[in-house]
């Protein structure tokens, strides 16, 4: 699905020419498959003939399609941004346990920069690799996320205070070992949050208080919160609430654990500063990863220190070598560097911004009045309440039923209130025929039950 956007002051030749070069490198639309003709978008979309034929003459100069006679253009079978073909032998796809699959159950790795991961990885391969590395992991990968960090988030650090870890568990290992006297004081949890972003604490001896209100917060060392796209309400801070928030923290003098695990893609204007850049880096720890762009089988965090806890991370850990992928680290270090990682991330946001459009626009057609979404315009899944008497889990039995896997968002509650009938679609795995007949066979199956 195209979108034109009318009132942009980007001509719609160029809008067209971007969205679907992004869905030819992000792999979307693949080599040799045909893509619709020039008629049927002018069509579609309301705009002229010529306007599409610019759009699709500028691809096939640059490589990316190429004209057939009595065929229309196809996507080229030799595209620019791959300069070499894997000899990967092809393995068998993973079992799909949906027929449309809205769940966040697996990655496919569809959308994943094969290219630039593999370019990256051998220039890696050509210059080798240290032995060991330092306790907060490769300096080059740590000096690349200090700009990375500074663009994305408005995050000012030194690279000494950047810790790569395998994921949030062990970060929170690390943040229980440096907040003084926090399994006396306890730690306050967004109420609802990710499971494991709330769990982990009492396997590290550390007692949770759960909190559901900024504005009447429980005596705590510390707070967790995920301010951008909280999985799995889908709520955000905007960036008034930032500044109060942090005022707060600073007034009180407590610690503030920022998760930023599902907000790096934005789709409605620039990204808020994380609420680490309103408190100056002062008590608080920063935490994020590349589960929503690059996946979550990479297991790879990245934790920010505050820099008045750097010496008792260094008397803690200074003689502990990082133990994280160090391969990965230096792949990633060149992809930063490169800008191909930013740069697949700004194509990603395009491919993804369209298919949450598609996905709301097709559940609104369908269900209409009984359907209202919640949560910020950003992020990899959609939050909506329904409008009925069933039970969530009985609805999504029966989606399930008819092959259309949705999230149950009752797993991350503590005591979720009985009125609550959220339920949280992904569209990370679905393509745009996969998200409009799913959403078709949603609405057949839950016309009676609504």
């Amino acid at each position: 699905m195209f979108h034109i956007n009318r009132d942009s002051h980007e001509q719609i030749y160029l809008q067209l020419y971007r969205q679907l070069r992004a869905e030819i490198e992000t792999g979307v639309r693949l080599p040799t498959q045909a893509v619709p003709s020039t008629r049927f978008l002018a069509k579609s979309l309301s705009v002229s003939r010529n306007t599409v034929d610019h759009a699709f003459q500028d691809l096939v100069a640059e490589g990316y399609l190429e004209s057939r006679p009595g065929a229309g253009y196809h996507v080229a079978t030799h595209l620019p941004i791959f300069s070499a073909q894997s000899n990967i032998t092809d393995q068998e796809p993973l079992q799909e346990k949906f027929i449309y699959d809205f769940t966040d159950d697996y990655d496919r790795m569809t959308l994943f920069p094969k290219r630039a991961w593999l370019d990256a990885e051998q220039s890696m391969m050509l210059g080798g690799l240290t032995h060991i590395q330092p306790a907060n992991g490769d300096l080059q990968y740590r000096e690349q996320l200090v700009n990375y960090l500074a663009r994305l988030k408005n995050i000012d650090v030194d690279a000494d205070q950047i810790v790569v870890t395998n994921g949030f568990n062990e970060a929170a290992g690390i943040i229980a070992n440096l907040i003084p006297n926090l399994a006396e004081n306890k730690i306050a949890v967004a109420n609802p949050i990710a499971p494991n972003a709330s769990g982990i604490w009492n396997r590290l001896g550390v007692d949770v208080i759960d909190f559901d209100d900024i504005d009447c917060l429980p005596e705590a060392s510390a707070y967790v919160i995920c301010p951008t796209h909280n999985f799995p309400d889908g709520h955000g801070l905007d960036n008034d609430e930032r500044q109060t928030f942090s005022k707060w923290l600073i007034k009180n003098n407590r610690y503030l654990i920022e998760l930023d695990t599902d907000g790096t893609l934005i789709y409605d204007g620039n990204q808020t500063p994380a609420i680490h850049h309103f408190l100056d880096g002062r008590k608080s720890f920063y935490y994020t990863n590349y589960d929503d762009t690059l996946g979550s089988a990479l297991c790879m965090g990245i934790l920010v220190l505050p820099k008045e806890l750097l010496p008792i991370y260094k008397e803690k850990y200074g003689k502990l070598p990082n133990r994280n992928s160090l391969w990965q680290q230096q792949i990633l270090s060149r992809m930063i560097a490169n800008d191909s990682l930013e740069r697949y991330i700004r194509q990603l946001t395009i491919v993804y911004r369209n298919r949450r459009e598609l996905l709301i626009a097709s559940l609104k057609k369908s269900l209409g009045s009984k359907i209202e979404f919640t949560g910020t315009n950003t992020g990899t899944f959609i939050v909506a309440k329904l409008q009925t008497d069933q039970s969530i889990s009985k609805l999504i039995r029966s989606a399930s039923e008819v092959g259309v896997g949705i999230v149950n968002p009752d797993r991350c509650w503590h005591n979720q209130p009985k009125d609550d009938k959220s339920i949280i679609m992904s569209f990370r795995q679905v393509d745009d025929d996969k998200i409009i007949d799913g959403v078709k066979a949603l609405a057949e199956v839950w016309d009676q039950l609504l």
